[in-house]
């Protein structure tokens, strides 16, 4: 197995304590970032556990309590300070687009960055993300709104050839 880690930037309930902050994670798969959800205070927790803003490509926002999704505007504002560039998606319901598209429109009209929403219904499971390193599946969660949790399953590393003088070898 590649490199594999999981940060926790917040774990706790609807109100931020000194400890705690709302719910945010960061898997980091082969040093790409996956962010799950985006509570207030992931962007100070991002900092203070030496993540790099630049290979965060990608985020799953479970559900659109403001827990899971209320530090999302100034994150991304913060990319675009930084000057990212390329892609973020964001993965998450149709409702979660509805709230946020109007923020980053007015907030973030020229950024340096593009923002996408891969939207997707909470109640079924399906594959939602796929590139040569992971897939990504939703899992149908009860809750009091709908909500999904997210299965990452990290697929087998590509061999590739290694030239070596006029024969080649294969490394798995």
């Amino acid at each position: 197995m590649e490199h594999f880690e999981l940060n926790i930037l917040g774990c706790g309930s609807a109100l931020p304590t000194t400890r705690h902050f709302p719910s945010s994670q960061v898997l980091n798969l082969r040093n790409k970032l996956y962010m799950i959800d985006c509570g207030e205070g992931t962007q100070m927790q991002f900092r203070s556990m030496n993540l790099n803003f630049n290979r965060l490509n990608h985020i799953f926002i479970s559900h659109s309590h403001g827990d899971h999704c209320f530090g999302l505007p100034g994150l991304l504002s913060t990319l675009n300070l930084l000057g990212k560039t390329g892609e973020l998606v964001i993965h998450g319901q149709p409702d979660i687009e509805k709230i946020f598209r109007p923020l980053l429109d007015y907030f973030c009209s020229n950024m340096t960055y593009s923002v996408r929403f891969n939207l997707f219904k909470p109640n079924k499971n399906e594959l939602i993300f796929e590139d040569k390193t992971l897939r990504v599946y939703t899992i149908p969660l009860k809750h009091k709104i709908p909500t999904c949790g997210y299965l990452f399953e990290e697929l087998p590393k590509q061999p590739h050839l290694i030239r070596e003088e006029k024969s080649f070898r294969i490394v798995a």
